[in-house]
């Protein structure tokens, strides 16, 4: 190899280097900043939202694929079932019906910079982690009649009533309904705990390069 081939080479892996360096390291494994870009590009897809990469929107980011990493290493040991194919198939269907036909949908993909595959990737990644949760902390809860009593007088109720004054309403007509939102509202609340004590047991590191205002001047995805 000559030196001038060399030179370039050289040159190619730094600045692959700038490109993709770490962001933030979660105990063994790390995140990268271009796996934290393209998650930005995922989520304004989704949301229909504009692009932002911005010191903000990317330590934001950063935070929710550091709970995806934990909720992953745990997972990786536990051994759950990974989503079927089809539920991922079925979660892009859904996506696609959001944008009325297929042009507006591949205009979106273009305008946020992002393919199919990745898309799927990240369908594939959500379902997994919701069923980890589901798997995880469901089986535990509990509810009680009296807790569906509570639930249905205090934020059902009140606004059937407001609905349709006069009326009489039986709780039961409402239970499955109410049963199914505790168990939400108390899975959400067992993982939330289960993701502090995570955080606080692993070791999670920042990189100033990537989160420091400084960072965005010296490069800005397009």
């Amino acid at each position: 190899m000559n030196a001038w081939c060399f030179l370039l080479l050289i040159a190619a892996v730094g600045q692959a280097e700038i490109i993709d360096r770490i962001a933030v390291v979660v105990g063994t494994s790390v995140i990268t900043e271009s796996e934290i870009v393209r998650e930005i590009r995922l989520t304004a897809f989704l949301n229909q939202e504009p692009l932002d990469f911005s010191i903000a929107s990317k330590r934001k980011t950063a935070e929710r694929l550091v709970e995806q990493r934990l909720i992953q290493n745990e997972n990786d040991v536990s051994l759950f079932p990974p989503p079927p194919a089809d539920a991922v198939e079925l979660a892009l269907s859904e996506v696609k019906g959001k944008f009325g036909d297929a042009k507006a949908y591949q205009d979106e993909l273009n305008r946020t910079a992002i393919n199919e595959e990745e898309l799927k990737a990240h369908l594939q990644r959500q379902l997994a982690t919701l069923r980890f949760l589901d798997l995880r902390f469901r089986p535990g809860i509990q509810i009680s009649d009296a807790d569906i009593g509570a639930y249905f007088e205090a934020r059902i109720l009140p606004n059937l009533r407001k609905k349709q004054p006069g009326a009489t309403f039986s709780m039961s007509d409402y239970r499955t309904q109410i049963e199914e939102a505790l168990i939400a509202e108390r899975v959400d609340k067992a993982s939330d705990t289960w993701l502090k004590d995570a955080r606080e047991h692993a070791r999670i590191e920042f990189r100033a390069s990537v989160f420091a205002p400084e960072s965005v001047a010296q490069e800005t995805p397009k």
